[in-house]
C-alpha cells in the first residue's frame, strides 16, 4: 500500500494585508488563517494528510524541528521570499514557483518578458536617490521641472510598487497624466513602504486574468476583471467590489491569443506548479502582459468564511468544472513530480 503523503500548509498572519496596512496606515481583516485552511481541507479531499503550520520568522530552528519532526513530505504554497529561501537552504520539498523568480521584482520580470518577446508596456523604475543607477531613476530627477519621460514611455502612465501583491499601493491615483502627479505617487511608494515604484505606460482596455495549473501546464479559462465604481483594480476594489466574466467576454479567436501570451508569460520565467497572469486587451486585440503572481488564491469559498473573498483561480477553475480537490491536487502532483515524492 502507498504510503499517504503528509503535507505542511504554510500560513502567514497579514499575508494578503501587510502591504496595503503599511501603505495606508490602517488594519484590514486578514483573512490568511482562512485561506490555508481551506487549502488544508481541499488537499485532504484530494487524498493527502495535510495539516497547518503558522510560518515564525523568529524562530527558525524551531520551524525546521516542527518540518522534520512532525514527518512532512513537503510544504505546500510558500507564502513569501523569506519562506522559500528558508525552504530551499533547508533542502525541504515544497509547491510553488523557486527562489529565482520569487526573488525578482516586477521590473526584472519584465526585462525577461522582453527578452523573450512577451509582449508587455515600457517601463522605468523610480526610488531613492541613493538605491538610484541603470533603469531606476532617483526622485530628484523627476522631482525637476524639465524632467520628460525617457521614449517609449508617455503619459499617461501606471505607478505601482515594485514588489508587493494582492494590488497593495495601487488606487485610482496610481493612473497619472503629468508629472507632478508620477512624482506625488512614486514618492509616497518610496516613502510609505520603502520600495522603489515600477513606472509603466497605462494600458487601457480589458483586465484579463489567466490562471495557470500544474505540469504539463494547464491554463484555464480566462476571466475579466470590470471595474465597479474604479478606474482600476485597486486593493479596496478586489474586496468583493469588482465584477467578474468568466470567460472573458472577448471573441474566441482573442481568448486562444490571451491564453497563449499567458503561457509564453509563465514559460518565460520559469514559474512552477501554479500561478496567474494579468494581461490587458485593448479594442484591437492587442494583449499585453501586466504582471505574474506567483501566489495567487486559490480558494473556492464555501460561503461561511468571516473575511475571506473568491479568489479568480477559484472562479475559473469553477467554470471548468473543477473543485478545490482538482486544483490543489493539481498543483502537488507537479511538486511532487519534480521532488520525486
Amino acid at each position: 500500500m502507498t504510503r499517504q503523503i503528509k503535507i505542511a500548509v504554510f500560513w502567514r498572519p497579514g499575508r494578503n494585508v501587510a502591504w496595503q496596512s503599511q501603505y495606508l496606515g490602517q488594519e484590514f481583516p486578514d483573512d490568511a488563517k482562512e485561506e490555508a485552511t481551506l487549502h488544508r481541507d481541499g488537499l485532504r479531499e484530494a487524498g493527502y494528510a495535510a495539516e497547518l503550520v503558522q510560518w515564525r520568522s523568529e524562530d527558525l530552528p524551531g520551524m525546521l524541528d516542527e518540518l522534520r519532526g512532525g514527518g512532512y513530505d513537503m510544504v505546500f504554497n510558500a507564502s513569501s521570499l523569506p519562506e522559500v529561501a528558508f525552504l530551499e537552504i533547508s533542502g525541504i520539498p515544497y509547491s510553488g514557483s523557486g527562489l529565482d523568480l520569487v526573488g525578482l521584482d516586477k521590473a526584472t520580470r519584465k526585462k525577461l518578458w522582453v527578452y523573450h518577446g512577451v509582449p508587455t508596456a515600457p517601463f522605468v523604475v523610480v526610488d531613492r536617490d541613493d538605491r538610484a543607477g541603470g533603469h531606476v531613476l532617483g526622485l530628484s530627477q523627476i522631482s525637476d521641472a524639465s524632467w520628460t519621460p525617457p521614449a517609449p514611455l508617455d503619459y499617461p502612465m501606471f505607478v505601482k510598487p515594485v514588489r508587493g501583491r494582492g494590488s497593495a499601493g495601487i488606487t485610482d491615483d496610481s493612473i497619472v497624466y503629468d508629472r507632478e502627479a508620477l512624482f506625488r505617487q512614486a514618492a509616497s511608494i518610496v516613502e510609505r513602504i520603502d520600495q522603489g515604484a515600477l513606472v509603466e505606460s497605462y494600458l487601457s482596455g480589458k483586465e484579463v486574468t489567466v490562471g495557470v495549473l500544474g505540469n504539463p501546464p494547464l491554463v484555464l479559462t480566462p476571466l475579466e476583471i470590470e471595474y465597479n465604481q474604479a478606474r482600476t483594480n485597486t486593493f479596496i476594489h478586489k474586496q468583493d467590489n469588482e465584477i467578474m466574466h468568466c470567460p472573458a467576454r472577448l471573441p474566441a479567436d482573442q481568448l486562444e491569443k490571451v491564453k497563449d501570451v499567458a503561457m509564453r508569460a509563465f514559460l518565460a520565467v520559469g514559474a512552477r506548479d501554479f500561478g496567474r497572469i494579468d494581461t490587458i486587451v485593448d479594442e484591437a486585440g492587442t494583449v499585453a502582459v501586466l504582471e505574474l503572481n506567483t501566489f495567487a488564491g486559490l480558494q473556492i469559498i464555501t460561503g461561511d468564511e468571516e473575511h475571506l473573498h473568491a479568489s479568480y483561480i477559484g472562479s475559473m477553475a469553477r467554470t471548468m468544472g473543477m473543485d478545490r480537490a482538482d486544483v490543489l491536487g493539481r498543483i502537488v502532483d507537479s511538486a511532487r513530480r519534480r521532488h520525486g515524492l
